[in-house]
């Protein structure tokens, strides 16, 4: 892997992480590693590139079989609602909900089981840790990926991560520089701005990037985010101010930059995706990140890269930036040894794995506020979660289980109404509400003295519904968070978790 025998099409594609579909070793997949000399892959369920484990280990080796130079492998494995291996691996609660369970050790020892499990499929490279301050309660996109509220929770929750994956092998991105966790617009879909004042930003944004910086973190994942007070009104993944005056100069960082995904719509609504690879590069990107963003198809990737290499041949994009750019990309390469063979799959200590989760979850559980009653032999359960009531049901035959949609209609709400009328103990499940007004209509109409509020995503419902007296979160409806959730509800575990965002958010809690 000496680059200085490269050609300049053979170092530009190392600047790509590109996409595919399907799930078995394609001509279009063997094209973009042979033509196009693509210096990654990311892997997606929605994509068809996630059957079984057997076919994506069989997926990834032929991949790698093909490249000269090996290739980063890699995919969104947070833990909670983001993953994308969901069969025979063990899916962890939620970053939310480790933090609710209060051990950096077994957040660290999470990280290290999650790194192993992708390690041994091929997995190179974890988009993971969030270490985005979640101090926005409407975030759309951040939520219970987040840590939590408090700055220094995060950032001891981010390195504990960042160790634990360490430990395993596999490279992860703190995301996303500079900080996405007080914005209200999701970066999918559009472009979020944060006019938060520098001051407010270097305390509680750019903190957790900062102290990673300064334990070693080696690569960095940026935001399609604006923040006017670092000094540029484009998202940050394009702005030379953010990425290599702050990120770069005032930071220390010298390891990788990476992109988020330059189509989600946060970029394609505003530039095209050829002159935002461009952007991204000049702003001091070293990877350029291309995800299974709708609207888009791997053509894209081939139009950005052709777009750059007439760039470079022209002169008008540095060779020397690229070259430092591809130093980078190779020693990281080398150095978690990319190409050398996988361990086998299952990885030894998988029980042990599913143990952990299992323990985080039950931690995790947190009475908000109130005080829990036992649970009656037959109970109603109104749920947008189906899966909660099949538990439920397993576990408390008498148990009626009602339904809902994120947001029922009047006739649900009417019936769910009356059989709150009739029960003698409710069960609300919440998910979300700020974004679903018609299902917080429907909690808040309940009579509150016969209700148990179980906040199945973040634990803002609690203080959006106050009217209720006694609230439990779970922090996600992953099948462990799920489950412990019913142990408590069973008094079979204490509800011991403690709440990770901060009171002095309180009076923004509800629209």
């Amino acid at each position: 892997m000496d680059p200085r025998a490269w050609s300049l099409e053979e170092k530009v594609g190392q600047l790509f992480l590109v996409y595919f579909e399907g799930a078995e070793f394609s001509s279009a997949l063997e094209e973009m590693i042979r033509d196009y000399h693509v210096g990654g892959l990311i892997f997606y369920s929605i994509a068809g590139n996630i059957q079984t484990l057997p076919q994506v280990a069989q997926l990834i080796a032929a991949a790698q079989a093909q490249a000269l130079v090996p290739l980063w492998i890699a995919i969104d494995q947070e833990g909670g609602p983001v993953v994308r291996l969901t069969e025979g691996v063990t899916v962890f609660p939620s970053a939310m909900a480790v933090a609710a369970a209060g051990s950096l050790a077994k957040a660290e020892a999470m990280a290290r089981a999650v790194g192993t499990e992708l390690k041994s499929l091929g997995f190179n490279l974890n988009f993971a840790p969030v270490v985005d301050v979640n101090s926005n309660p409407h975030n759309p996109i951040i939520g219970i990926r987040a840590f939590g509220s408090d700055p220094k929770q995060v950032t001891d929750y981010g390195l504990a991560l960042w160790r634990g994956y360490r430990q395993a092998g596999i490279l992860c991105t703190p995301k996303h520089f500079p900080g996405h966790g007080d914005t209200d617009i999701d970066s999918h879909l559009g472009l979020p701005r944060v006019d938060r004042p520098l001051e407010a930003l270097q305390t509680t944004e750019l903190r957790p990037f900062q102290a990673l910086i300064q334990a070693g973190a080696e690569a960095v994942m940026t935001a399609h985010v604006v923040m006017p007070a670092l000094g540029s009104v484009r998202p940050a993944t394009l702005a030379p101010e953010v990425v290599s005056g702050w990120l770069r100069q005032r930071l220390g960082f010298q390891g990788l930059v990476l992109t988020d995904s330059l189509t989600m719509g946060a970029i394609a609504r505003t530039y095209g995706i050829p002159e935002a690879a461009e952007l991204a590069f000049r702003a001091g990107a070293d990877v350029l990140v291309f995800g299974a963003d709708p609207g888009f198809s791997p053509a894209i990737q081939k139009e950005a890269y052709a777009h750059l290499l007439r760039e470079f041949r022209a002169g008008r994009l540095s060779v020397e930036q690229l070259d430092r750019s591809v130093e980078r990309i190779l020693t990281l390469k080398r150095r978690y040894g990319l190409g050398s063979p996988c361990p086998p799959f299952p990885p030894a200590g998988l029980e042990n794995h599913r143990a952990l989760a299992r323990q985080i979850a039950q931690d995790s559980i947190t009475l908000v506020r109130g005080s829990l009653p036992p649970l009656a032999p037959d109970p109603l359960l109104i749920t947008p979660v189906p899966l909660l009531g099949e538990l439920l049901q397993k576990a408390c035959p008498a148990a009626q289980v009602f339904s809902i949609p994120l947001d029922p209609t009047p006739e649900q709400q009417r019936i769910a109404q009356e059989g709150a009328q009739r029960a003698a103990q409710v069960l609300v499940g919440s998910l979300e509400t700020w974004r679903h007004p018609a299902q917080r209509l429907l909690l808040g109409s309940l009579p509150p003295e016969k209700v148990i509020g179980l906040a199945l995503g973040s634990p803002y419902d609690a203080f959006a519904l106050p009217q209720i007296p006694v609230y439990l979160a779970c922090y996600g409806t992953t099948p462990v968070s799920l489950q412990a959730l019913l142990q408590v509800l069973l008094g079979q575990i204490p509800a011991q978790g403690r709440l990770p965002v901060g009171s002095h958010l309180e009076g923004s809690w509800s629209r």
